[in-house]
């Protein structure tokens, strides 16, 4: 026996057999002394075409998991949402606008200069203001815009007028009143002129002790600046955001022209930062001309494919010029593809053999992530980011049915594959007749404010066993084989499971 050689498998070793690898198959060893500390360490991740991620994780573009709500409170955990398409009216037709609304809801939600302030004129009455705050009301968590620039036709960018705040009426009292009687008129208005920084518009509002300040360039309004803005930056450090400070997101599109274009020139008018061509076969004909349409005319955005599993798949999608692909076919805990037609890889296996090109496109793992664990896992894959759909099922924020699930009584949210029966009413998810997903639920989790940071703990732990600072330093060790792997026997992986005690 040579003592010299080093515990367990490389990932070459482990992953070059030609057998099907999921996270349950292996476990990562420790065999790197650690001489870093928990505060050397930092999760950031790069997404594609310059946009990083804080906490590397997408939310998975599924109308059980992202909505509105969902992709602002991962967001501002330093993750991001992708917006679904599946979108539907009573008919069951694709409701486009539906998604369009819900991609503006997130970017309106924080920003530095609110370019597009929602506006009111000032012969509109407070009950017409207050159904347009309803309109804009985001979810569950109640948070809803109340404060407007009052312009005199209404229009985002007219003449100023005054400023109607929450504090100015009542929504029982002065419901049939005229904005105009209840707003602060322009000359009792704390207003800023064009040009002013961000930093100087903030000062203005501590000093002057307001919460919202109009920045007019002559008569006319040109942004707005807002406290509550101020608030969540300092509240969460971490927020993916844009150059002008607003929260990025994401959004799904099919690979039908006839719908996705439709949806993408709306989509990326709305603000959107990147899209994700949806389908559970990204190496077709169909998924390689929706790439190729969106590459041509909408190069500066960021562009995901997928889901793929071969190293020929990812080839292909990398000389398109994609940023990044979704790595896994068959191995969602609601997704039956390997079983309806046979063809499919194990989670780990995908990602590994895709991410061990090393093209110019970035491997997210998408599928078969239960654990935290198994996210360092596929990051010890080659994987850049993860995207989570059963992890995020059961948070508040996901637009899931909360029900109390009859043989527990625990609750629980409906959780089910996007290519479900219940998921293809209309059939706009391409499915004909042999379902690719199942319905189930999943257990409730709680806020994403409370499940992101313990996911990122979890990950800052191993990172800090691995002795790895940041994502390339744990990609550096696992391709020259520092990094190294156990395969699992059924009792190994059982005995790693909790055990009740009696």
């Amino acid at each position: 026996m040579d003592d010299k050689q080093p515990s367990g498998l490389s990932a070459e070793e482990l992953f070059e057999r030609g057998i099907g690898i999921t996270y349950d198959d292996f476990t990562i060893l420790d065999t790197i002394f650690t001489d870093i500390d928990r505060e050397d360490i930092t999760l950031k991740s790069e997404l594609g075409n310059g946009i990083y991620l804080q906490t590397p994780i997408i939310a998975s573009p599924m109308d059980t998991v992202t909505n509105a709500e969902l992709c602002i409170a991962i967001a501002l955990e330093g993750g991001i949402g992708c917006i679904h398409y599946n979108y539907k009216n009573q008919d069951g037709s694709s409701d486009i606008d539906e998604q369009i609304r819900e991609i503006e809801r997130v970017k309106r939600f924080k920003n530095g200069f609110i370019e597009h302030p929602i506006t009111v004129s000032s012969d509109q009455t407070i009950g017409q203001v207050i159904e347009l705050i309803a309109e804009n009301r985001i979810g569950k968590s109640g948070f809803k815009i109340d404060t407007f620039p009052v312009t005199y036709a209404g229009e985002p960018h007219g003449r100023l007028v005054g400023l109607l705040r929450k504090q100015d009426y009542s929504r029982t009292q002065h419901r049939s009143l005229k904005v105009r009687e209840r707003m602060l008129p322009l000359e009792k208005l704390i207003k800023a002129e064009w040009p002013i920084t961000l930093q100087e518009a903030n000062k203005i509002l501590w000093d002057s002790h307001i919460s919202s300040l109009c920045v007019t360039e002559g008569e006319k309004l040109k942004y707005l600046v807002t406290r509550s803005d101020l608030d969540k930056h300092e509240e969460y450090p971490l927020a993916t955001i844009d150059d002008n400070k607003r929260l990025r997101v994401l959004f799904a599109v099919g690979t039908r022209p006839e719908q996705g274009y439709e949806i993408l020139e709306r989509g990326f008018a709305a603000g959107a930062d990147g899209c994700i061509v949806d389908t559970s076969q990204g190496f077709t004909k169909h998924s390689a001309g929706m790439l190729k349409y969106i590459i041509k005319n909408y190069s500066d955005k960021l562009i995901i494919g997928g889901n793929i599993s071969t190293k020929e798949a990812y080839e292909y999608l990398n000389k398109l010029g994609t940023h990044a692909d979704r790595d896994g076919q068959g191995g969602g805990s609601i997704c039956t593809t390997a079983g309806s037609i046979g063809i499919a890889r194990a989670a780990a296996a995908a990602v590994y053999h895709c991410a061990k090109q090393q093209g110019n496109m970035r491997t997210l793992a998408d599928g078969g992530i239960k654990h935290v664990g198994d996210i360092v896992k596929a990051q010890s894959n080659g994987a850049s980011i993860v995207v989570l759909g059963k992890m995020l099922a059961g948070t508040e924020e996901s637009p899931g049915e909360t029900i109390v699930d009859p043989e527990s009584g625990l609750l629980v949210k409906i959780y089910r594959g996007m290519g479900s029966p219940e998921a293809n009413v209309g059939g706009i998810r391409g499915y004909k007749k042999l379902p690719q997903g199942i319905t189930g639920h999943v257990q409730y989790r709680g806020s994403i404010h409370k499940w992101i940071p313990l996911i990122r703990d979890g990950m800052i732990s191993a990172y800090h066993v691995l002795n790895c600072r940041d994502i390339n330093e744990l990609h550096k060790k696992v391709y020259n084989g520092e990094i190294r792997f156990e395969r699992r026997t059924i009792g190994s992986s059982q005995e790693s499971k909790t055990n009740v005690l009696k």
